[in-house]
């Protein structure tokens, strides 16, 4: 094999593990919403699907001229504190039936409020922005 082949192939495989590697990597924010977009984009090309491909690069345009991290962070946290502030007025509906003594049914019922609230915050303090 001559010089200029073997350094040929070697390049090749130092991107494709370098590939491999940025694919192992976890994405977040506007990086992950891109690949996400891309993925699908690739997919509706090798499928065929003109409308979906022009839908989907409109979108990836789009995130890429608007798309701020900073952006996304901030509105993940208001929900966060949406959701904090729910889980809160759950527990206090709660705490006053209980001291009120209303009736178990609807004691039972933001029982079940109260950890569908807990759930949501807690699925949203878990994901990344």
């Amino acid at each position: 094999m001559n010089r200029l082949a073997t350094t040929a192939l070697t390049l090749l495989l130092a991107a494709a593990s370098v590939g491999a590697s940025a694919a192992d990597t976890q994405l977040a924010g506007c990086a992950a919403k891109r690949e996400s977009i891309r993925s699908e984009l690739h997919q509706a090309q090798e499928q065929g699907l003109s409308d979906k491909v022009a839908g989907l690069t409109r979108a990836l345009d789009e995130v890429n001229a608007h798309c701020r991290d900073s952006t996304l962070i901030e509105r993940h946290n208001k929900k966060i504190v949406k959701a904090q502030a729910k889980v809160n007025q759950t527990e206090r509906s709660l705490r006053l039936a209980q001291e009120a003594n209303k009736e178990p049914k609807k004691i039972a019922k933001l029982e079940g409020k109260l950890e569908k609230a807990r759930a949501e915050l807690a699925a949203l303090q878990a994901q990344q922005p």
